[in-house]
């Protein structure tokens, strides 16, 4: 007997930038002749043309906006709505419109520049200098001009920091705080008097979103980004104007050797022999993305003021020059699989922030002549050098597990005056003596009466130690985030409640029943909640109207029932559940939730666990949550996301 294996695809290749780059792609495609289709995208008519496999015209150009949607888009930015444009701008707004075409980025983009408060006499001003995109030759020539615009329009530091993002590859997701801890080092940012660099920082990466120059990820329940991307078409923008002021050098433009190079970023695919003759005298910042064992030597890189290797496994032989580059702010080594650090790490008299990697044993002695140190992040079974209080500008340290530190840890700790954010894990193992517990629960005493603002812990203790219960734990203002793992949450009652500025809490495998939700429904501060019920004892949780109140963000993993009441959380935005379908159905529960009476909720992310379910039910869990979410009048977006579908039973069975 023979078997004739048949296969049917879809293949989507977004941006095509030449003809030969289809014809190399081309040849993997498989002609089986079933129906398979390769649809691919491109900004070039030519390359449109080139990619068709057949004589039948199968090119689609996309269309402009209409003018109707092109309005709808254009003053929903400005004004909310088309009716609140006053009528003096009515006119301007009509000609400004007709110039951008109908393209959506230009739109935006206008939209987003006027939007920042322009008066009459500037809208007239903007309509006078925009060219209209007919008389351009293509619509990335349209565009380039329309964002010429909006990028002339910024200050001279929100320029710097949006040509920054030129050091990151394309469709790259940024995360907010790496972009602005490495904006302070290159000195984009400054502050007056002792202004918090960290939230001016904050403040301009969302000032750019604001004005759509960069596209937000990540949205959290409080509308804030944690991370962003560069649209393709501005980032293209930025890298010409990147080029034309010498801002940074991408060795994929064939940057002219005759330019000295400020700043580079390697991509993972540069010709080994160029990377080797690379001129680093002057550089101020060195990224390095992508897998890759090739690096530029840094023995001449004195210049360098930001050292980024995130996820670089194979360059942590490289580490060990660090040393040289005494003008060194920013160094990320997260990910380089580094068990220790170079002595000379403390001849680094400039380092501001230093990101290690959670292998990494043992921060150096020398460590402790950091003076400029302002955050430091190591693994939590990292051992900070004996004297790490005489880093007297540390601000912000994460992880560290106090219980693995020398005898002289808590006093180094109470030294450290200016540390406003601190993450620890407290983990004993029921080998921390009485003494060692009381002195840290007098270190985080003292710290919290100077500048400690954010105080996160996470505690993973054995059963047996009373360290909540015995060492009487205080009531710190500073904290703020709480994770307990593996605990009975009555253990903790007591002391949560008494917390008065706790705003999350993470509760990880750990033992809670119905009435230990209802007391943690009673702490007005709490604004996100996640809870991950061991999936071998499961609860089901019934949510009370009068609970909650402030809450924002609620996760929940492996239950056996959920029930919100009518009026529950009244700010809720964000939901996200992992539902295990196979035990709700052997509970007895039902698949109405409540989400419908959820009155300020604005996304839905559900994860449906199809192990040994039957197809019949998992489908009735969808239909059931497309119901809830069309029966709750804030309309919230519906994400679901299945796993182990092939693992779904029969209904038959």
């Amino acid at each position: 007997m023979v078997y004739i294996l048949t296969y049917w695809y879809l293949i989507v290749i977004d941006d095509i930038w030449d003809a030969q780059t289809w014809k190399f792609l081309e040849c993997a495609f498989v002609k089986s002749g079933l129906g398979s289709r390769v649809m691919s995208t491109t900004r070039n008519n030519d390359i449109a043309n080139a990619c068709c496999s057949c004589d039948r015209d199968l090119v689609y150009k996309i269309k402009p906006l209409s003018d109707a949607d092109s309005a709808k888009l254009f003053f929903k930015r400005i004004f909310g709505d088309e009716e609140s444009c006053p009528s003096s701008l009515k006119e301007v707004s009509k000609d400004i419109l007709r110039k951008c075409g109908g393209l959506p980025l230009a739109i935006t983009a206008i939209s987003s520049l006027l939007a920042t408060g322009k008066t009459e006499q500037e809208w007239n001003q903007v309509r006078s200098s925009i060219t209209s995109v007919e008389g351009k030759s293509s619509d990335i020539e349209a565009m380039k001009y329309i964002l010429s615009l909006s990028y002339f329009d910024l200050p001279f530091h929100l320029r710097s920091c949006l040509l920054y993002l030129t050091m990151f590859p394309e469709d790259y997701e940024v995360e907010r705080k790496r972009l602005v801890h490495r904006w302070i080092s290159e000195g984009l940012i400054r502050g007056k008097d002792r202004e918090d660099l960290v939230e001016l920082g904050n403040t301009y990466f969302h000032e750019l979103i604001n004005r759509c120059l960069i596209q937000p990820v990540e949205v959290k329940y409080n509308g804030k980004a944690s991370s962003c991307r560069v649209h393709d078409t501005v980032l293209d923008f930025l890298i010409y104007m990147s080029d034309k002021e010498n801002f940074c050098t991408l060795l994929s433009n064939k940057a002219k050797s005759d330019r000295r190079i400020r700043r580079i970023s390697l991509m993972g695919n540069e010709d080994p022999e160029i990377i080797e003759q690379l001129d680093l005298s002057h550089a101020r910042s060195l990224g390095v993305f992508r897998p890759t064992n090739q690096l530029p030597s840094l023995v001449k890189s004195e210049a360098l003021r930001v050292l980024d290797l995130r996820w670089c496994a194979e360059l942590g032989n490289h580490v060990k020059d660090i040393g040289r580059l005494i003008q060194l702010r920013y160094l990320n080594i997260n990910g380089v699989r580094v068990t220790e650090l170079p002595k000379q790490i403390g001849d680094l008299e400039h380092l501001e922030t230093l990101i290690t990697d959670p292998n990494l044993s043992v921060l150096p002695e020398s460590a402790s002549r950091l003076k400029r140190l302002a955050r430091l992040s190591v693994g939590n079974s990292t051992k900070l050098p004996d004297a790490f209080g005489n880093m007297e500008n540390l601000q912000e340290l994460w992880q560290i597990n106090p219980f693995i530190q020398s005898p002289n840890f808590v006093e180094e700790l109470g030294k450290l005056i200016n540390l406003m954010k601190l993450k620890i894990l407290l983990r004993s193992s029921g080998f921390a003596s009485y003494d060692e517990k009381k002195c840290i629960v007098s270190s985080l005493f003292e710290l919290d009466n100077c500048n400690l603002r954010k105080l996160s812990i996470t505690f993973e203790w054995g059963v047996e130690d009373g360290f909540i219960r015995d060492m009487c734990f205080p009531s710190l203002n500073c904290v703020k985030n709480i994770c307990l793992w593996h605990r009975e949450t009555r253990l903790f009652a007591k002391w949560l409640l008494s917390l008065s500025n706790m705003q999350k809490l993470c509760i990880n495998r750990g033992k809670i029943e119905q009435q230990d939700v209802e007391m943690i429904g009673t702490i007005s501060t709490l604004v996100k909640f996640k809870l991950f019920i061991d999936s071998g004892d499961p609860i089901s949780i019934f949510i009370r109207s009068e609970g909650f109140q402030q809450l924002q963000m609620l996760v929940l993993k492996w239950f056996n029932g959920l029930k919100f009441e009518a009026g529950s959380m009244p700010s809720l935005k964000v939901l996200q559940l992992l539902v295990y379908v196979r035990k709700l159905k052997d509970s007895g529960s039902d698949f109405d939730f409540g989400i419908q009476h959820l009155a300020s909720l604005a996304s839905l992310h559900v994860r449906i666990f199809c192990l040994r379910a039957k197809a019949a039910d998992v489908e009735a869990l969808e239909h059931a949550l497309k119901s809830m979410v069309e029966a709750n009048l804030n309309h919230p977006a519906l994400e679901i996301r299945k796993w182990c579908e092939k693992d779904m039973l029969p209904d038959e069975l």
